[in-house]
């Protein structure tokens, strides 16, 4: 009888809750707070590009998921669970393993007997 065997693989999703905001643009807001106001958002990022770079737009968290575990099942992987190890959130995947065949020796062999 042959026994079914497992390849797994374990991935840590980072997210944290209620942080979805950019730190540029926090960064930025925070510099105009200090400056009381005397210098504009605008001007900061006119000035300081590489501070306070525009904010590029992102895919949304959902479709970047999406994306993956469409990647992940396209190679045959199946998401069996998610677990929270401490803090982290990890999801695990499986799918059966592949074995290379027999070589032609072997097959020729287990043939004649």
């Amino acid at each position: 009888m042959t026994e079914k065997l497992w390849d797994y693989l374990v991935i840590h999703v980072n997210f944290e809750p209620g942080k979805n905001s950019d730190s540029k643009t926090d960064n930025l807001e925070l510099a105009t707070e200090k400056l009381q106001g005397s210098l504009s958002p605008e001007y900061l990022q006119k000035e300081f590009p590489q501070q306070f770079k525009k904010k590029s737009p992102t895919v949304h968290p959902s479709k970047q998921l999406e994306g993956f575990l469409k990647r992940c099942g396209n190679e045959g992987w199946k998401l069996k669970t998610t677990e929270r190890v401490g803090g982290l959130l990890m999801f695990i995947f499986m799918k059966p393993k592949i074995f290379i065949a027999e070589s032609q020796n072997d097959q020729k062999i287990n043939n004649v007997k």
